[in-house]
């Protein structure tokens, strides 16, 4: 197992006379067995740091190190990492335990050597049953475990999974999350995760770092990106369904202070030292957010907190909840409710919230002010 470090890693490609800057100025701390997700849009720049890592691809400027020892220059098969990719790249023709073997034997392992080591990751992996069938008669997740297996038998320094549940059905992928979150924790191996999908990064990784536009915008655990998201993009792109976003200017009155809504009569009450924060920025003009989950029909949870009103525009019934979408002035917004809520189109309804979810961004620059 290793320690990845990344020191102000750039990778620009070339093309046509022109430079893309794939990924700018990235630092990043993987710890010795640490499970890791590089989560982002298409583009953002998270496989092209994985290929990096890997040494698929040349670092333009910048240090990547395993355990403080510098690995710029090295050649994959010397950085001992192990990839899964979201195609199973499986020979076709060798059986499941040939598939297992083939990297153990690339090492000069003896054949009974092979056979243990073989039969210990089936086991893991749920593959006893089917180790003399060849890839073409697997289904699709016995594919991707024994991709999975291949990459783990030879025991890398770390591990990396580059979009590997993209082609499994949701209810498969629930089951390979459960089990991918198994074998870290029983091999405790140093993992990087790279999706582009919330629910597999936050289910699966220790630390999540979210990547966008060639940029890290945030590491943190699930709660620190969902409770304090250091930006916009941070907090619109963790979270189902999406935060609420409303343009708004500072408002006091009566010794307590206010956003007002842009375009529309909301306004968003806010805690005092919330208040205090913004007060102290100089500038008049915010973003307001709030996630649907924090917007509650009735009555406050704690009895207490404030309150909006709107109007319904659509009730969506998902079975285990409804997600209405709701309008006041020219300001569209959504909220959760219970299933067995039964909103009409132009139904007038109150909302409550605690002024301790409203989370209040930069307008200049997007960033998290409180």
């Amino acid at each position: 197992m290793a320690s990845v470090t990344l020191t102000g890693v750039n990778k620009i490609y070339r093309s046509r006379g022109e430079a893309v800057h794939a990924v700018k100025d990235l630092d990043l701390r993987i710890e010795d067995g640490e499970f890791v997700a590089l989560l982002g849009p298409s583009g953002c720049g998270k496989t092209s740091t994985l290929r990096m890592i890997v040494g698929l691809e040349e670092i333009t400027s910048g240090e990547i190190a395993f355990d403080g020892r510098r690995v710029n220059e090295l050649d994959p098969q010397r950085r001992n990492v192990a990839m899964a990719f979201e195609t199973y790249a499986l020979y076709p023709n060798f059986t499941v335990a040939e598939n297992l073997a083939f990297p153990l034997e690339v090492i000069g392992l003896s054949g009974a050597e092979r056979e243990v080591r073989v039969r210990e990751m089936a086991a893991m992996l749920g593959l006893q049953d089917i180790l003399d069938q060849t890839p073409g008669s697997l289904s699709g997740g016995q594919q991707q475990r024994v991709s999975l297996g291949r990459a783990l038998i030879r025991e890398p320094a770390a591990f990396i999974l580059d979009e590997v549940m993209s082609h499994i059905d949701a209810h498969l992928k629930f089951r390979m999350l459960f089990d991918l979150k198994r074998i870290h924790r029983d091999l405790g191996r140093t993992t990087i995760y790279v999706t582009h999908d919330q629910v597999e990064a936050l289910a699966l990784a220790d630390r999540v770092a979210v990547m966008s536009q060639a940029e890290l915008q945030q590491v943190g655990t699930r709660n620190d990106l969902y409770h304090r998201p250091a930006n916009v993009f941070v907090a619109d792109f963790i979270g189902e369904p999406p935060t609420n976003f409303f343009p708004a200017r500072l408002e006091s009155s009566n010794g307590a202070a206010r956003l007002h809504v842009e375009g529309s009569d909301l306004a968003f009450e806010l805690e005092p030292e919330h208040a205090a924060r913004l007060g102290k920025t100089g500038d008049e003009r915010f973003i307001a957010g709030i996630r649907p989950q924090n917007l509650h029909l009735g009555q406050a949870r704690d009895g207490r907190g404030a309150s909006i009103a709107a109007e319904v525009a659509i009730s969506e019934y998902l079975g285990e909840q409804v997600i209405l979408t709701l309008g006041r002035g020219e300001s569209v917004f959504r909220a959760l409710a219970a299933p067995e809520t039964h909103a009409a189109r132009g139904e007038p309804v109150r909302l409550h919230y605690a002024p301790r979810d409203v989370m209040v961004f930069s307008a200049s620059s997007e960033a998290l002010i409180a």
